[in-house]
């Protein structure tokens, strides 16, 4: 729910001279996670036992600048594209914006989230869908159908990779090759039992 639908369930609480409390303690019951906090509903109260009753923001002084353009959401994607590690922190000050508003338009225009330290697209593209089918079916694989959220029909591979994270456990590493290498030396070492006993 937007904070603006909140406030006018505030107005309507106060203009039924109910107390900031018994509003805290119905949205809490009706909107659980995303109720306002007290501190809030108290503040509006004030602000409408003095006539104020806009639920509107105030206007603050000074004109505010503009982050969300056409301009910084290319300039963002472009350095992202550039280095896919770049922080929040770095592009804001790259672009003199506030990293919220970086993150806002990460999120929110250009429909990205950080996976593995790095900014990724959350859907494939039809292109990059097309090219994993291709690359499939040269390989020869076979897609098999299945339900989303299905735990019955997923492998289960939950000891191998707990078993891989203990032992990789404090190691540090200069190079991914070095990862590679360890976790290939790792599953070499287990024998055929080893994967069997784990699947049972």
């Amino acid at each position: 729910m937007e904070k603006k639908e909140f406030r006018v369930l505030m107005k309507h609480y106060f203009l039924m001279k109910k107390s900031a409390a018994d509003t805290k303690i119905w949205l809490d019951e009706c909107y659980t996670d995303s109720a306002p906090g007290e501190a809030t509903i108290r503040k509006w109260f004030a602000k409408f036992r003095t006539g104020h009753m806009s639920t509107e923001d105030d206007e603050r002084s000074g004109r505010p600048k503009e982050a969300v353009t056409d301009e910084n959401v290319k300039k963002i994607h472009k350095i992202i594209l550039n280095d896919r590690k770049v922080k929040l922190l770095e592009i804001a000050d790259t672009l003199k914006i506030s990293k919220e508003r970086v993150g806002h338009i990460i999120h929110e225009y250009l429909d990205m989230r950080k996976l593995c330290a790095k900014w990724v697209p959350r859907e494939l593209t039809i292109d990059q869908k097309q090219q994993t089918m291709l690359k499939l079916n040269e390989l020869g694989f076979e897609l098999l159908p299945h339900p989303p959220y299905s735990p019955d029909l997923a492998p289960s591979d939950f000891f191998l990779f707990s078993n891989l994270k203990r032992m990789l456990a404090g190691k540090k590493f200069k190079s991914n090759e070095e990862v590679i290498a360890e976790t290939q030396a790792y599953f070499e070492a287990k024998d055929k039992s080893y994967y069997k006993n784990g699947i049972e």
